[in-house]
């Protein structure tokens, strides 16, 4: 039986690097960037860069409750049978197509297995503000498809409380970096160049409260964060009431299914914070960056999102706006003939433009 051999390897502190032993020194040094270290030092810098263990990183969810049976009694719940989609509403709402992929059959299911919110930001704005925000959106777009703001599409705009992740934990962060600090001058014959060369360590540690993560496939990550931020003041305790007159998104995102994103957006935050450390430097390059996250909690809300899928040359385009700050985005669809027309125009215009300055320079 063939036996491995396992090769062990340090990485510089400074410029992430491999590292040699030098005898006469009895310590370990870098080749690249020329600097020394004792092999504890290195030891202890090597552990902190090991990925964090994925046993050791796991959310822990606050106990959330199930929908009792009165309150089940009061939901209806749908299914689309051409995207698969779930919606929730009460008793005296109507749901006669679906918000994610205008299919005009939606098939009435039974409510099992239905998680409970935790809380809920109620909806502070109306239908009336969504369609309003949808046309300033529109104005000024004139290769849009004819059409594409009418009535009847507008009427499509829809109340949906989205399902939503959000997660408390507290973050370690670690980074090297190489820097330069540029300084330049001259005298009457000559112009002069020095460039200071720098290892920088960064440390930082933060408290991060409620970072939000859409629970559903259904809805666009990117979208629902290009609606971003909600007021976690306006956050209350779940009620059957809120649902009045709205739809509601089921869930089907577990919460440990957001840690990558979640990782990300904490990731870029500390970055951010330590951006302000690095003035007076003409250029800062990490070399190595390490970010533990520890206790992790995730609680499960409604946020409330005015919702537009529409349909365009059989291709959905998405529409969302902050059901309580009013703040919206989308995907606009371009009319193939308005864009040839345009281009055609532009073309004309400039051959027009060529011919009166032939004839200006005769």
């Amino acid at each position: 039986m063939e036996e491995q051999t396992r090769v062990l390897e340090y990485k510089c502190p400074c410029c992430n690097a491999g590292l040699h032993f030098g005898p006469d020194a009895q310590k370990l040094t870098c080749e690249y960037c020329g600097n020394t270290f004792d092999i504890d030092t290195v030891r202890a810098f090597n552990e902190s860069q090991k990925p964090q263990d994925a046993e050791e990183f796991q959310w822990e969810q606050e106990q959330t409750e199930q929908f009792s049976e009165d309150e089940e009694s009061t939901l209806r719940a749908f299914q689309c049978p051409s995207c698969g989609g779930e919606i929730l509403c009460d008793e005296n709402t109507a749901a006669s197509f679906c918000p994610y992929c205008e299919n005009p059959t939606i098939m009435p299911t039974r409510l099992s297995g239905g998680l409970k919110p935790d809380g809920v930001i109620p909806f502070k704005t109306g239908k009336e503000d969504a369609k309003a925000a949808f046309l300033r959106l529109c104005k000024g777009k004139p290769l849009l498809p004819r059409g594409f703001t009418s009535e009847q599409r507008l009427e499509k705009i829809t109340g949906m409380y989205v399902p939503f992740w959000l997660y408390d934990c507290a973050a370690d962060f670690s980074g090297s970096y190489k820097a330069t600090r540029i300084h330049t001058w001259s005298d009457s014959k000559y112009e002069y160049t020095k460039t200071d060369h720098f290892l920088l360590k960064r440390d930082a540690a933060a408290d991060f409260v409620g970072i939000p993560m859409d629970g559903s496939t259904k809805m666009e990550d990117a979208f629902m964060e290009s609606i971003e931020p909600f007021d976690y003041k306006q956050l209350t305790s779940f009620d059957m009431a809120y649902l009045t007159g709205y739809l509601a998104d089921k869930y089907d995102v577990p919460s440990e299914n957001g840690e990558p994103r979640v990782r990300q957006r904490v990731d870029a935050a500390m970055d951010d914070r330590l951006q302000s450390t690095f003035a007076g430097y003409s250029s800062v390059v990490p070399t190595s960056r390490q970010l533990n996250i520890k206790h992790n909690k995730a609680r499960y809300v409604f946020f409330p999102v005015w919702i537009l899928n529409t349909k365009y040359k059989d291709k959905i385009y998405t529409f969302a706006m902050n059901g309580q700050t009013g703040k919206m985005t989308g995907a606009f669809p371009i009319c193939p003939k308005k864009t040839a027309a345009w281009f055609a125009g532009v073309t004309a215009g400039v051959a027009l433009l060529a011919s009166l300055v032939q004839l200006l320079m005769l």
